[in-house]
């Protein structure tokens, strides 16, 4: 007897709508206010909170996405620290309200086979959010498409070069094309995520996270990750993603393309909470 297994929903009715309709009303009125061009795209980092505060952001990078149906590989961090740190689902079908949307074994096979860290497990996925989160907007824009999750659980910049060039592997293999997107927010500021470098008025926070996360995008846009892991390592500022978007540059670094970032917005702009503001960049690769 064939087995299927299914992830249900961990995050809706937190960082997104319960309820399909709502869901769509709000993806539909982030789409409708964004600023971005469809291109070819080989990739992308996207954010990963609460719709309500990154969906601004989100939405720049989903509208830049072809209409053509495709296969999309997300890395996502681990956050719950649940399960094997670096962590593929290699067969299932994910749910949100919005439907289902199925796991393209062969490619995930390839990937874990040409990975020496990567293993099969879904219970490092089962609660994570930082790629469930991602389905809907997918969901919204294609009638049907496939994807490979792949959870990470470490920031080490040799698995993130081994996940990388695993997808490289995997493409050669499969001759699949596929859009890899990984899942990360950027600078987390307040006494609530233990980083407070700069003291002072809301401007000057304000200013110091725009900087960090401004040079850290820079980084990204020239696909380099030890300069993005120099910058990290220099303001020692919390980057969730770390690891998917290490993965994500050493899987383009053969290819002629750039990054570019498409918009830039921080949680202070809807909570206007001065203790606890994290910031968010939406990047292509074109």
């Amino acid at each position: 007897m064939l087995y299927i297994i299914i992830r249900n929903s961990a995050a809706a009715g937190q960082f997104y709508p319960r309820n399909s309709s709502d869901i769509e009303s709000m993806i539909n009125k982030f789409t409708r206010k964004a600023d971005a061009e469809k291109a070819d795209i080989l990739g992308g980092v996207t954010p990963h909170a609460g719709y309500m505060y990154c969906g601004k952001t989100q939405a720049h990078v989903y509208k830049s996405l072809p209409d053509e149906k495709t296969t999309f590989v997300i890395l996502g961090p681990n956050h719950s620290r649940k399960g094997t740190s670096e962590a593929i689902m290699k067969s299932g079908i994910w749910k949100t309200p919005l439907g289902a949307a199925r796991i393209n074994t062969d490619l995930a096979q390839a990937i874990l086979d040409s990975s020496n860290c990567l293993k099969d497990d879904y219970e490092a996925h089962n609660q994570e959010h930082s790629i469930e989160v991602q389905l809907p907007w997918l969901q919204s824009k294609y009638d049907s498409f496939d994807f490979v999750p792949i959870g990470m659980g470490s920031h080490d910049i040799k698995k993130g070069e081994d996940i990388g060039k695993a997808l490289i592997e995997a493409k050669k293999k499969t001759s699949t094309n596929f859009v890899v997107l990984a899942s990360s927010d950027f600078t987390h500021f307040g006494a609530s995520y233990g980083y407070k470098p700069v003291s002072g008025g809301i401007g000057r926070k304000l200013d110091y996270i725009k900087k960090v996360d401004m040079e850290a995008a820079s980084a990204i846009e020239k696909l380099s990750p030890e300069t993005l892991v120099d910058i990290v390592s220099k303001y020692d500022t919390p980057i969730c993603g770390l690891g998917p978007i290490i993965s994500l540059l050493y899987y383009l670094e053969k290819e002629e393309v750039a990054g570019e970032l498409l918009d830039y917005s921080t949680s202070y702009e809807v909570s206007k909470n001065e203790d606890s503001i994290v910031g968010y960049c939406g990047i292509v690769m074109k």
